[in-house]
């Protein structure tokens, strides 16, 4: 299931934009359409996605580190 998908049993808060409610969710862990037990989560999909998502993070990590001793290394 994609998140885009109509949602039937979702219990996600609603995201609202001043007084005016969203289509936008509040992903929330223990929804049955969505939390971290459900079908969409635990799909190859979304594991994929997350796995990308944690390996980005951890390669900007890891330049901003080499950037920061380089920084520091230039200051002495």
């Amino acid at each position: 299931m994609r998140k885009d998908e109509p949602i039937n049993d979702c219990t996600c808060g609603r995201i609202a934009v001043g007084m005016t409610v969203t289509e936008t969710r509040n992903w929330s862990p223990d929804c049955a359409e969505h939390g971290t037990e459900s079908a969409w989560w635990n799909s190859e999909e979304q594991q994929a996605e997350r796995a990308a998502r944690r390996e980005h993070l951890t390669d900007l990590q890891r330049r901003a580190r080499e950037a920061r001793r380089a920084a520091a290394g230039a200051n002495r």
